[in-house]
């Protein structure tokens, strides 16, 4: 199958160039997946999902806003206003109804976009996805002091984007697990947040300290939740209070990390095509 980047398309929303790849017109009859990649990271990190089912159904794989060849204004990358920017790619590309899946800040996208445009969301998959970095008061508050405008420009000053990108990864492998992150899942963070803006990475760690537990709204939709088995027991935690808030989840172990669509690609599309056969 031909790779993603053949696929490339250009779609304009006000003042911001939306990069997409999309399959087109497909084979069978099915809702289109849309697959949302994670903070930092670009649509490249779902080039085995685009060869496993853009064959037979309509694709749409977009870089977010501030993040890779997307461009535009990157003040405000909250939740909520990256579930706007897609609702309005579906629009601006005829697509009534979409099936959304997500990786960590594009599965908290997509909830945002279920419980806000529900009529427009036949399904979710979230892989790896919290509700928010911390459901707790005293942590959040901390999260929110300490802040990533306050973290990240000293460090981008010394040791540039990708040098703090090096750095912020081996220090989580090193206080988590060299598994969080595998080899491949680490090149793609690192690539991401070397060629982004570093007020569009502030941004975006800003906008996922903001989301709010409490407000998250759980819409009735099918969801198949996939964890990596190497995820922290925080993300995993959040993710059992996502499916007991739903009622319509199911939860999937892989074996991989933070990325379960990189790091384990055969056992991730087995999840997602079967969950395909169930919702159909």
């Amino acid at each position: 199958m031909k790779p993603a980047r053949e696929k490339l398309r250009i779609v304009q929303i006000g003042d911001t160039r939306f990069a997409i790849d999309d399959s087109g017109v497909p084979l069978i009859q099915g809702a289109p997946l849309v697959f949302l990649h994670g903070a930092v990271q670009t649509r490249q990190v779902w080039e085995s999902q685009w060869r496993a089912f853009s064959g037979a159904r309509r694709v749409v794989v977009p870089d977010l806003r501030g993040h890779g060849e997307t461009t535009g204004s990157f003040e405000d990358l909250s939740i909520e206003t990256h579930a706007r920017d897609v609702v309005a790619l579906l629009d601006r590309l005829e697509i009534d109804r979409a099936l959304v899946c997500g990786v960590f800040l594009g599965g908290m996208v997509a909830l945002a976009m279920a419980a806000k445009a529900p009529e427009r969301i036949t399904g979710l998959i979230l892989a790896d996805t919290p509700l928010a970095l911390s459901m707790t008061g005293p942590v959040r508050a901390l999260i929110e002091w300490l802040g990533p405008q306050r973290i990240l420009w000293p460090f981008f000053r010394v040791l540039g984007r990708r040098g703090t990108a090096r750095l912020g990864l081996a220090l989580a492998r090193l206080m988590l697990s060299r598994k969080w992150v595998g080899p491949m899942g680490g090149r793609h963070f690192v690539d991401g947040f070397s060629q982004m803006a570093p007020a569009a990475i502030v941004a975006t760690y800003a906008g996922i300290v903001a989301a709010d537990p409490i407000t998250v709204e759980m819409p009735d939709k099918p969801c198949l939740l996939i964890l990596g088995r190497h995820e922290t027991k925080t993300v995993v935690a959040q993710a059992s209070e996502i499916a007991s808030r739903l009622g319509q989840a199911e939860i999937v172990l892989v074996d991989g990390g933070h990325v379960p669509n990189i790091d384990a690609p055969y056992e991730f599309n087995r999840a997602v095509h079967q969950f395909l056969e169930k919702i159909r």
